[in-house]
C-alpha cells in the first residue's frame, strides 16, 4: 500500500561503501548478491569481485555508478516486498535509472544498460579533453556566476542541492580555479567531486545525442509511481515523456532544491534515500518540512 506522505528517493553514485544504510535491513544482503550475479553476467564479470569490506571500484565511475545502481534497486525492492510503497520517485542525476526501475517503467537489465550506454556516450564525445565536477557551499548562484564571469571560466553551474549549496561543471583546470576563487571570496566548502564526466552541462549535448540514437527502440513502460523530474518538476508519467527526460538530463542543469520544495507541495514528509550513501540526507539538513529516514530494520 502506498504511503501518501513518502518519497523514494535515489542517488547517483557512491562515495563510500562504510556503514551503509542497508546493512541492517531484513533481505537486503541477498537481494543485493542475486542483482550483482544478473549484472557481472550481463554487464562485467568482474563485479563479482565486489564486497563491502574489500574491493570497492571508486576509483573507477562507471563501475562505481553501477554498483549504486544495484544496490538503490536491492533496497527499494526489498521495501516494497515488506509493503513499503511511495507516493513519488526521484532521481538524482543517473539516480534517474533505479527510480524508473523502482517504478516498473524498465526491467532492472535495461537500467544496466541505460547507464552504460550513457557513460560511454558522453565519455567518447569529450574528445580526450580534461573535464571535472566541483561542489561548492556557501555562496549563491550569482556569487558564483560573477567568479565564472569575471575570469572568463569554461564553466556551468548544474545543479542546486540548497539555497546556497552548488554543482558545477566543467574543463578541469577550471573547476580548480574556482574552487580555489570560491575559498577565497568565503565558500564554507569547495570540493573536487573527481568525477571526469561534466554531467548536466552543455558539453554533453552531442554524446547525449549519440546516446538518444541508440536507446530508440529500448522498451520503456508507463511508471506505476509518479517520478518527478528534477530538470523543470514535472511528472514523468508516459514513456515518450521519460524517454525524453533521460536524454536531456544528461546535458541539461538540475534542481534538487526545488525538487524537493515541490515534494512538500505534494504532501511528501519522508523520504528513504535508497542508495549506499546518505549524500541526498545531507542536503535535506537545508529544507524545511521533509525528513529523510534511516533504512528501517526490518524483521521476516
Amino acid at each position: 500500500m502506498s504511503n501518501n506522505h513518502l518519497a523514494f528517493v535515489f542517488p547517483a553514485f557512491a562515495s563510500d561503501y562504510t556503514d551503509h544504510p542497508g546493512q541492517n535491513m531484513h533481505g537486503f544482503k541477498d537481494r543485493f548478491s542475486e542483482l550483482l550475479l544478473h549484472a557481472a553476467e550481463s554487464v562485467d564479470p568482474v563485479l563479482c569481485d565486489f564486497s563491502f569490506s574489500g574491493k570497492t571500484f571508486l576509483d573507477a565511475e562507471l563501475p562505481t555508478q553501477i554498483l549504486t545502481y544495484i544496490y538503490s534497486c536491492a533496497a527499494s525492492s526489498v521495501l516494497r516486498d515488506k509493503g513499503i510503497a511511495p507516493k513519488m520517485n526521484a532521481g538524482y542525476s543517473m539516480g534517474i535509472y533505479a527510480a524508473l526501475y523502482d517504478a516498473g517503467a524498465i526491467s532492472f537489465e535495461t537500467g544496466l544498460n541505460l547507464l552504460s550506454t550513457a557513460y560511454l556516450s558522453l565519455h567518447n564525445s569529450l574528445n580526450n579533453k580534461n573535464f571535472g565536477m566541483g561542489a561548492l557551499i556557501g555562496l549563491d548562484a550569482w556569487d558564483i556566476q560573477h567568479l565564472i564571469d569575471q575570469t572568463s571560466l569554461g564553466i556551468e553551474i548544474t545543479n542546486q542541492n540548497a539555497s546556497h549549496s552548488f554543482v558545477v561543471s566543467g574543463l578541469s583546470e577550471d573547476i580548480k580555479k574556482l574552487l580555489a576563487l570560491a575559498r577565497e571570496e568565503g565558500a564554507l566548502h569547495a570540493r573536487d567531486l573527481a568525477v571526469s564526466v561534466p554531467y548536466h552541462s552543455t558539453y554533453l549535448r552531442d554524446g547525449a545525442m549519440d546516446f538518444a540514437s541508440q536507446i530508440s527502440q529500448t522498451e520503456i513502460g508507463i511508471p506505476k509511481t509518479p517520478i518527478i523530474s528534477l530538470i523543470d518538476q514535472i511528472s514523468l508519467t508516459t514513456p515518450e515523456i521519460i524517454r525524453r527526460e533521460i536524454f536531456r538530463n544528461l546535458f541539461q542543469p538540475l534542481n534538487w532544491f526545488r525538487t524537493m520544495q515541490v515534494m512538500i507541495e505534494h504532501h511528501i514528509s519522508q523520504c528513504y534515500e535508497c542508495g549506499p550513501s546518505r549524500g541526498l540526507s545531507k542536503n535535506a539538513k537545508f529544507v524545511t518540512g521533509i525528513r529523510f529516514s534511516p533504512l528501517p530494520s526490518m524483521l521476516p
